[in-house]
């Protein structure tokens, strides 16, 4: 007798994904993605991001319903794995399959989970407004399932607006459907939602009953990665409650489970919760060691600059102990004067080291803004200046206009001329771009092989000129054996994502008609 649905591993589905013929193209993205979510059910977050990204890839440019759902669950993977361009990229991809397809009902999941990726990043306007989206078409088709799970993201996003518990009347809500609903994979998250707030607004009893159901659900549910995320709460409520070494305890059990599955981003977040509870206890070289931890989850090239503000961090805390040994004797001595004048000198020595670490910071950010192959801004620096650069455009009736660039086969060049020469491509490619676009013009490293020109007080037509100038230099340029596919398009009063949307999918047409074309 053959196993159930139920009682397959997920080794199981990928043996049998393996052995399906290529052909079989529906039955093999629908063992995908249950391989996908079994690898998600069991906290195999980095697993899933390594083996079925690279699968997926295999299947682009197809259109199905199997593939856009693959896509919409690699948000969260991604997200997790702390890969939060790749999870918008992954949202982009369900969107357009989804569009295709003229299929809106999946549309509420996929905003909702961009609302994740952005309450992940940070961001939480954003990721209210996507929120707000997904609750409307939730609303809209009379779902009250998947509208409990969109109130949950919604209460977070507010209560991080506000920080005033304002929050907690959604996530009740969304406990309310889920509870009534017997939802019970996904209530631990929600109970552990509301504690949060609980616990930083005083009332630490409802919120350690909250914990309790949030464990005794999850134990049911065998659901590891809730029970980890647990402690990470019951942390909190030590921590308020003053007891330091139980919440130390409790982060060092979530940390664990995370360091097993490759969690990028919680591994991220327990040591930096860590980290904060040791400074709070007064060990300081033990936050600092954390920190470094810290630094190596970011990318190489901040390496040399943070080790230079952890050096310096050191420094400063040996530099407030020498003072406190100065101010002590100060107090047993009678040379008052002399003990004076050598705090005076360490207080200015403290004033430098202050002025030296903010250098080194500003350095830093600047690092994290640009590209370190290219020298161009990169993604994170785009989002900023396409919003900033929009919302001039909105108060002074100016035209906007944007390019997406990709060069093609980039992938097929790479291996055939090595790594190294596909560097060198996109070195070059980089200084063309430059050469061949305005002072005012902004230019950015999308990601791998894809690029971005935006160009402010431009219309459709000047974008197109300076996209096929780029085209003909390019041509003419020895040392670049590449063509690419671009999109154009003018900025129509829609959000920063919209119009990233909108010239990625022209990009992708270009792509599709043939490549080594221009579409606007």
């Amino acid at each position: 007798m053959g196993q159930t649905d139920y009682e397959k591993s997920y080794t199981d589905y990928y043996e049998e994904y393996l052995s399906k013929d290529e052909s079989c193209v529906g039955e093999r993205l629908s063992l995908l993605r249950k391989f996908q979510q079994a690898l998600l059910n069991s906290g195999e977050t980095l697993v899933a991001f390594e083996t079925v990204s690279r699968e997926l890839e295999k299947f682009r440019g197809q259109t199905s319903r199997e593939l856009g759902l693959a896509y919409n669950g690699m948000i969260r993977i991604s997200c997790q794995s702390g890969e939060f361009s790749r999870a918008l990229e992954y949202a982009s991809d369900a969107i357009d399959v989804f569009n295709e397809l003229g299929d809106e009902k999946p549309l509420s999941m996929i905003y909702n989970n961009i609302a994740g990726v952005y309450l992940k990043m940070g961001d939480y306007e954003k990721s209210l407004e996507y929120a707000e989206k997904a609750i409307g078409l939730a609303e809209r088709d009379n779902d009250e399932l998947s509208l409990a799970k969109y109130l949950n993201n919604k209460g977070i996003a507010i209560e991080n607006i506000t920080e005033d518990g304002r929050g907690a009347q959604f996530i009740r809500k969304s406990i309310e459907i889920k509870e009534r609903n017997s939802l019970k994979r996904d209530l631990p998250n929600s109970y552990m939602n509301l504690a949060d707030i609980f616990l930083y607004t005083g009332r630490e009893d409802e919120a350690v009953d909250l914990l309790r159901k949030a464990r005794e659900v999850a134990n049911q549910n065998c659901d590891d990665y809730s029970l980890a995320e647990i402690r990470r709460y019951e942390a909190e409520y030590y921590k308020a409650t003053g007891d330091f070494d139980s919440a130390l305890a409790s982060l060092e059990d979530s940390l664990e489970y995370h360091r097993s599955k490759g969690n990028k981003s919680e591994i991220f977040q327990k040591l930096k919760a860590i980290s904060e509870i040791q400074e709070a206890k007064g060990d300081v070289e033990g936050a600092l060691e954390l920190y470094r931890e810290m630094a190596r989850l970011n990318s190489e090239i901040f390496r040399e600059e943070e080790a230079r503000v952890i050096a310096k961090l050191g420094a400063s805390f040996a530099a407030m102990q020498k003072l406190r040994e100065i101010e002590n004797m100060t107090a047993r001595n009678k040379e008052l004067s002399e003990a004076n004048k050598l705090i005076d000198r360490k207080n200015e020595e403290l004033m430098n080291m202050q002025r030296e670490l903010k250098s080194a910071n500003d350095l830093l950010k600047q690092r994290t803004e640009t590209d370190p192959l290219t020298g161009l801004m990169n993604q994170k620096k785009m989002f900023e200046v396409v919003e900033y650069e929009i919302n001039r455009a909105r108060r002074y009736g100016d035209a906007l206009s944007i390019i997406m660039l990709d060069i093609d086969n980039f992938k097929e060049l790479n291996d055939r001329l090595g790594h190294l020469k596909g560097d060198e491509i996109l070195e070059i490619f980089s200084s063309l771009i430059v050469s061949e676009i305005r002072k005012i013009d902004y230019a950015f490293r999308y990601g791998g092989e894809e690029f971005v020109i935006l160009l402010p007080s431009t219309a459709l037509e000047g974008a197109t000129s300076t996209a096929k100038r780029i085209r003909n230099s390019v041509e003419e340029t020895d040392d670049l054996p590449i063509t690419f596919s671009a999109g154009v398009t003018e900025w129509q009063s829609e959000s920063a994502q919209g119009l990233l949307l909108r010239v990625d999918k022209l990009m992708y047409q270009a792509k599709s008609k043939g490549k080594n074309r221009i579409e606007s």
